[in-house]
């Protein structure tokens, strides 16, 4: 997959047609999948390529500072995701002030037709682009009618009664509504996350554990979590055209089984930064300085402090002995 940076340098392939998603793709929902579908089938009828045009930052969180949503996929998820579904092109630009006051016929003429000569655009149906949001799927049709690219308007996915949106799996994921999460975002929520070193206190314990930093801003509740781990190994490489680069996925880790514990280690009295650190059943490797892919599934409990580290260790045991009976289960169904 090929990430460019800057439109105004993108260089085109006259003899495939671009079939470009529009949206800022945060969660990767059943909604997004739908659009990017579309994308991909619509390019292999065309002989075409499946491309998408996203932002490094949310809009909101540029344009309201303290108010914009928090992030529930960060760049290197999106693009990770973006890859496996086949995305050939993916525009990842900075959102800034100037841009944002660029109007939408002024960003569909001069971006979209002039810049990138699209041949079609697929766009959510609640999506809004340009100056002051005023862009939708309805002025987009115009637009498209004006200039000559064919437009799809993504039609909205409903489940369970409510339509599919970012800020609803958001508000799940925050309550720690895990399977109903699950089913909005038609896959398992999970994060991108590097492993870093900790204080080595899991070690001493019994339960050697990895200290991860995630990539992105959205975790469920504090607590205890049965979780699926597996190692990605990615990198982006300048392919010596400016602002172009080739996301390369070299190596996708086999998944394992392990606990995670996301808190403030309340037992030993832990400054108040809620961490999240996870053991591994059966594992000897060196995950440190890597990227892993962490599955959550629904929390086993709630944090809670013990008496000493006898007790917590003890605890952790059952923890462990319980997640492995919550994985046995599902492998029987």
């Amino acid at each position: 997959m090929k990430i460019w940076t800057r439109l105004e340098n993108y260089q085109r392939e006259e003899n495939r047609p671009l079939v470009l998603a529009l949206g800022n793709f945060d969660g990767f929902h059943s909604g997004h999948r739908e659009i990017l579908q579309g994308v991909t089938g619509r390019a292999r009828e065309r002989k075409g390529i499946p491309a998408v045009l996203t932002f490094f930052e949310h809009p909101q969180r540029v344009l309201h500072c303290s108010s914009g949503p928090a992030l529930l996929t960060s760049p290197q998820h999106r693009l990770f995701l973006f890859h496996e579904k086949g995305i050939e092109v993916c525009f990842l630009i900075s959102f800034t002030i100037p841009f944002s006051k660029t109007s939408p016929e002024a960003f569909v003429k001069e971006w979209l037709v002039h810049r990138l000569g699209v041949r079609e655009v697929h766009l959510g149906y609640n999506a809004h682009f340009g100056f002051d949001r005023k862009g939708d799927a309805r002025l987009m049709g115009g637009l498209a009618a004006k200039f000559g690219f064919e437009f799809y308007e993504a039609r909205p996915v409903e489940i369970e009664g409510e339509f599919v949106s970012s800020s609803l799996i958001r508000r799940l994921i925050q309550e720690g509504e895990l399977t109903r999460a699950e089913r909005f975002l038609g896959r398992p929520f999970s994060i991108l996350a590097s492993v870093v070193r900790g204080s080595g206190r899991g070690k001493e314990l019994g339960f050697p554990t990895a200290n991860l930093q995630p990539h992105s801003e959205i975790l469920p509740p504090r607590g205890v979590y049965p979780v699926e781990v597996r190692e990605t190994c990615f990198h982006l490489k300048p392919t010596g055209r400016e602002d172009e680069f080739e996301y390369r996925l070299e190596q996708l880790g086999q998944w394992r089984q392990g606990i995670l514990n996301y808190g403030v280690r309340p037992t030993f009295q832990g400054t108040g930064e809620a961490i999240p650190e996870v053991f591994l059943f059966d594992f000897t490797g060196d995950l440190y300085g890597k990227t892993v892919e962490v599955v959550f599934h629904p929390r086993l409990r709630e944090e809670r402090a013990f008496q000493g580290a006898h007790e917590l260790a003890q605890a952790i045991g059952r923890d462990v002995v319980d997640v492995r009976r919550y994985f046995a289960s599902r492998a029987t169904r």
